[in-house]
């Protein structure tokens, strides 16, 4: 009976290791809201200076000068690439140098750093991630003159 309760004891200790080892990379993963203030996204106009097409989540870095002239250099992640993909992304979607506004849900700590809600590139064409508030309609056409 002695063997019995420790073999049961050992097997239930194997048993619970390996459901923690098992569910950490679960727990690792992270949600937004305790880091990013998701409630708005800020307008920022910049400059590409990096867009890094990378799991887990892809990284567009990018200067943004503000009215006294300070360049502050933001990062702004993106869902993983596959996601991106779906939603009409390639890793070509943006390049250095490229004049964008960008549309971040930034870090509550005021770190230069932001969760990517959409990107406006310059000739209008928008890049959502598919996160947050959606992009505005166009505005609509003026009607036709009346006679």
């Amino acid at each position: 009976m002695k063997h019995y309760i420790k073999g049961h004891l050992l097997g239930v200790l194997s048993t619970a290791v390996l459901f923690g080892l098992v569910g950490s990379p679960a727990l690792a993963h992270h949600g937004t809201a305790n880091v990013y203030d998701n409630s708005k996204a800020v307008e920022m106009k910049g400059t590409i200076t990096m867009f890094e097409w990378t799991n887990p989540h892809n990284q567009i870095h990018f200067d943004v000068t503000d009215a006294t002239g300070k360049v502050t250099s933001w990062i702004a992640a993106t869902e993983p690439p596959q996601v991106m993909l779906e939603r009409g992304w390639t890793r070509r979607s943006l390049k250095p140098g490229d004049q964008v506004t960008a549309y971040v849900f930034v870090a509550k700590n005021g770190a230069p750093v932001g969760n990517l809600q959409r990107i406006v590139l310059a000739d209008g064409k928008q890049l959502g991630t598919g996160g947050g508030a959606p992009a505005p309609a166009a505005a609509p056409a003026a009607p036709p003159p009346t006679k």
